[in-house]
């Protein structure tokens, strides 16, 4: 079961964006699912590495996106990216020592990190590369 349902509200309008936000809905799934099985801890904490690893990845190509499209709010989208990699560490590691409550924080943490990212500056950023690229079709 998908923990967060794909729908219009996450597109962004850019599908290279849309398409990497997916598998990161899909991984957020599935470390949800892991949680409500009661899985073993390991696979869950795989998971979250999964996710940190892909997010990494993401966050590199939409850094590189807004360099070359010379997006007027890249360092402040780009600092976002360092706080959510940052508290998805700092996340991982309290998990993977055991830190009391951090199971039930497993079941909250993407609510902010993946969501409002993407629903907020995500949302900015798509807008603002669909702008360009129409403004650049029109130019040709």
């Amino acid at each position: 079961m998908e923990w967060i349902p794909w729908d219009e509200a996450l597109t962004t309008g850019h599908a290279v964006l849309d398409a990497d936000h997916k598998t990161l809905v899909h991984l957020f799934s599935q470390l949800s699912d892991n949680v409500k099985k009661r899985s073993d801890k390991t696979v869950c904490s795989q998971l979250l590495g999964q996710i940190i690893d892909h997010a990494k990845e993401h966050f590199a190509i939409e850094e590189q996106l807004m360099a070359e499209h010379h997006y007027p709010k890249l360092e402040q989208h780009a600092s976002e990216h360092v706080q959510l990699v940052k508290r998805a560490i700092n996340f991982k590691a309290k998990f993977d020592t055991g830190t009391p409550g951090s199971h039930i924080d497993l079941i909250h943490f993407p609510e902010d990190w993946l969501t409002m990212h993407i629903l907020g500056s995500d949302k900015a950023l798509g807008e603002f590369l669909s702008a360009k690229d129409s403004a650049e079709k029109r130019q040709s």
